[in-house]
């Protein structure tokens, strides 16, 4: 059982690459005086190097580890291992098949393999942990070796260089022939540039994570967001949630939607043997840089028009924004604080026999009484009268149900939309918020696809009960606003064709198919072209429309929505019910 636990340690050590830095180049000299080679020159096994033309040879770079296996290395030192192996035996173990034993690394890490003995026992390293290579004194044929292939701390200032100049051996633009045979497959980085770059006090295995490691074309970057909280909703929007950091941070880079996810991604645009750019970051800022992917034609499904971001209009349906900069939300906000103020002031003259309690004096007892133990009751008529709408609903369950198919929807994108744009700002690390801003995400396109379908039934529910010759007229209910119902409606309508181009313009993304009647109507415009330029266009309609209806708000039936939070913190405060 030891040894089997032994063997599978062994085989995790060779699966990362065998060092704490996850890379097969590098190696850790803790693990390698604790393992069963201690005292093994680097040249007794890769005596082949000293007489090598050129080390490292980028023309390696690209291989496997198995392709620098030679299983005569081993013999030299384990010879007995064919002799057991003819025999069916390898270690203290019986085999069946002793051809698949002669692939070495399959099992055995040569740097960090600890050494057992006959008995079964291990014999690693005896080096307390602590202390481990404070000893090591390595040969100069050994030492030479160990200023590239020593184990990095990218802590450290002085292993960051050494980093970078094993980096730069070969990618570095001096014309030296490792840079030359490499700039013949990728562009060059220029190291007096590098240096002035945004990350050049970083070290390159931080950002490219698997560059130290065999088959090094298959790179992989570091997440953007392991050391740079995400933007929050007012920089990006949700409209950026699948576009990664790079397609709009790097310097010459063309932004591309990979055909499959539908995410916008990047690829170089400088080509090999140039002098490469990228490192330095994009200089561009504002609508410079959003005319990368933001112009008439372009191959990503990017709206033509530079938008503004979601404003407080907004904010009743979407993660929308504190902004109110666009001309729009100005005129409509001018129009709506206008109409409140006009309301307030009639309802602070007392001259309406509903409202003869709203006065200064009652206001401030109101305020008041938030501080003091009436706040629970306060807290509990706002969440049966205002949230639950328990007076509508004594006096009509008829009513009561087509308001609440208009009403809670409204609340739920409300609550969702606060959550997830505050916690983009003040949790930006958290990673369980940021699919609710993302349109894409199977939940947040479902709810709001059904929250929406909800607030057209209960508009049309509305019109029809508002037509009929038996409507009943109840006492100390507002009368209904046609208006305000079309407009919100239409608001809806709008978006769900706005949401049908959104998706259809970019690809119909995965996932994007929870978004029922979205997607739906996004196959309407399948394989239309110019959808890029109408989403604009559809998306200024619907922000009037949004506009409109809060302008028309303090004036409509609907005022209501804003005035008996108020007086039902007032009766509260004076314990009326």
């Amino acid at each position: 059982m030891r040894k089997k636990l032994i063997l599978f340690l062994a085989m995790g050590f060779l699966a990362i690459g065998g060092s704490a830095s996850n890379a097969s180049w590098l190696i850790d000299m803790r693990q390698l005086l604790a393992s069963a080679h201690p005292e093994t020159g680097c040249q007794e096994c890769h005596e082949d190097i000293e007489n090598a033309d050129l080390h490292p040879n980028p023309a390696d770079v690209t291989k496997k580890m198995m392709d620098f296996f030679d299983i005569d290395e081993c013999l030299l030192c384990h010879d007995e291992v064919m002799e057991k192996l003819d025999e069916g035996l390898h270690g203290a173990e019986n085999v069946k098949e002793p051809e698949t034993y002669e692939d070495c690394l399959r099992c055995h890490h040569p740097h960090y393999m600890v050494g057992y003995g006959g008995n079964g026992e291990t014999k690693v390293g005896q080096s307390d942990s602590d202390t481990l290579g404070t000893d090591f004194s390595p040969s100069p044929e050994d030492e030479k070796c160990l200023t590239c292939h020593g184990f990095f701390t990218p802590e450290d200032f002085s292993d960051k260089e050494k980093i970078f100049r094993l980096c730069f051996h070969c990618h570095g633009s001096q014309e030296t022939e490792p840079q030359v045979l490499t700039g013949n497959s990728v562009p060059f980085v220029v190291e007096k540039e590098f240096r002035s770059a945004p990350h050049a006090d970083v070290s390159c295995l931080s950002c490219h994570i698997q560059a130290a490691k065999f088959s090094h074309q298959d790179l992989k970057l570091q997440d953007c967001r392991e050391c740079h909280p995400p933007h929050d909703e007012k920089v990006t929007n949700d409209a950026h949630a699948d576009v990664t950091c790079q397609a709009c941070h790097l310097e010459e880079i063309l932004p591309i939607k990979d055909p499959k996810s539908k995410d916008v991604r990047w690829e170089r645009t400088s080509k090999p043997g140039m002098n490469s750019r990228i490192h330095l970051l994009a200089s561009t800022t504002g609508e410079a840089l959003c005319q990368r992917c933001h112009f008439s034609g372009n191959s990503v499904g990017a709206v033509s028009m530079i938008l503004p971001a979601k404003s407080v209009l907004c904010m009743p349906c979407h993660a929308a924004t504190f902004s109110v900069g666009d001309t729009t939300t100005v005129f409509s906000l001018i129009v709506f604080l206008s109409g409140l103020v006009l309301t307030a002031s009639i309802w602070l003259s007392g001259s309406r026999n509903l409202e003869k309690t709203v006065n200064p004096f009652s206001m401030v007892k109101s305020v008041k009484a938030i501080f003091s133990q009436k706040v629970i009751l306060i807290l509990k008529s706002l969440f049966y009268d205002m949230f639950l709408q328990r007076g509508l609903y004594k006096r009509s369950a008829r009513r009561w149900t087509i308001h609440s198919l208009i009403f809670f929807p409204f609340v739920f994108r409300l609550g969702w939309g606060f959550v997830a744009l505050l916690a983009s700002i003040w949790l930006p690390d958290v990673s369980l918020f940021w699919p609710m801003l993302d349109k894409n995400h199977f939940a947040t396109g479902l709810l709001f696809d059904v929250t929406g379908i909800m607030i057209v039934l209960g508009v049309v529910l509305a019109l029809i009960r508002g037509s009929s010759t038996a409507t009943e007229n109840i006492h100390g209910l507002p009368r209904q606003d046609r208006l305000a119902l079309i407009l919100i409606g239409g608001i809806v309508l709008v978006g769900f064709v706005l949401e049908g181009i959104r998706i259809a313009m970019t690809g119909y993304p995965e996932n994007s198919g929870y978004a029922v009647v979205g997607y739906g109507i996004g196959k309407l415009f399948s394989g239309m072209t110019g959808l890029t330029e109408v989403f604009g266009y559809v998306w200024y309609a619907h922000a009037v429309l949004s506009g409109a209806f809060i302008a028309y708000l303090p004036f409509s039936h609907l005022k209501h929505i804003i005035m008996a939070p108020v007086i039902m913190v007032m009766h509260a405060a004076a314990d009326r019910n």
